[in-house]
């Protein structure tokens, strides 16, 4: 079985995708408009250093994290207020921050869940990715005649932090577990 998991491999089926902005302290379910999904980043690579006995690997440090997905934007849920740090109800944007972002997604089979974010209880297997510190370079909106409004976003942060504590984290659990939920991303709570 991979990643983990035991029975049903909930990982294949349907996600959850929640972005909490830093400070602002609720998480947004995203997957009734995301519609598909691209994580990259945090590889590293390995230089050599001859010394007289043979050779000294040194790793480097890891690449920055990337996470983008498309939308389709549904009514008045668009992904505006995601680049421009405004509340996911505003129905008017007239300024613009940068802020940090968690971006969670989550596969599982239980049932009653509504956020990537939310604890899943002993009832069903979950398999979640968090990445944090995420900012947003990117928003691209694109429709064709006869097409409906789609929307590509873009994330990207370091896999560190300026204390080398990592911006990422990955949870898994089977059925007699527990996944815990994500606490409030403000101050030092990432995950």
């Amino acid at each position: 079985m991979a990643l983990g998991l035991t029975n049903n491999k909930a990982w294949f089926d349907k996600a959850f995708v929640s972005v909490a902005q830093y400070g602002v302290g609720t998480d947004v379910e995203l997957r009734t408009v995301a519609n598909s999904l691209s994580v990259s980043g945090g590889g590293t690579d390995i230089d050599s250093l001859e010394v007289f006995g043979g050779k000294i690997a040194k790793p480097s440090t890891r690449e920055d994290l990337e996470i983008s997905f498309d939308a389709i934007v549904a009514s008045t849920r668009d992904l505006d207020w995601i680049l421009h740090g405004a509340s996911q109800t505003a129905t008017t944007i007239t300024s613009s921050s940068t802020l940090k972002n968690r971006v969670t997604m989550l596969w599982t089979d239980a049932t009653g869940i509504t956020s990537a974010a939310m604890t899943v209880g002993t009832a069903g297997e979950a398999y979640r990715k968090s990445y944090v510190e995420q900012y947003v370079t990117s928003l691209e909106y694109n429709m064709d005649a006869g097409e409906q409004l789609t929307a590509t976003i873009n994330f990207k942060g370091a896999f560190e932090d300026e204390t080398g504590g990592q911006n990422y984290r990955k949870d898994t659990k089977i059925v007699t577990g527990t996944l815990s939920a994500l606490s409030v991303y403000t101050g030092s709570n990432k995950f």
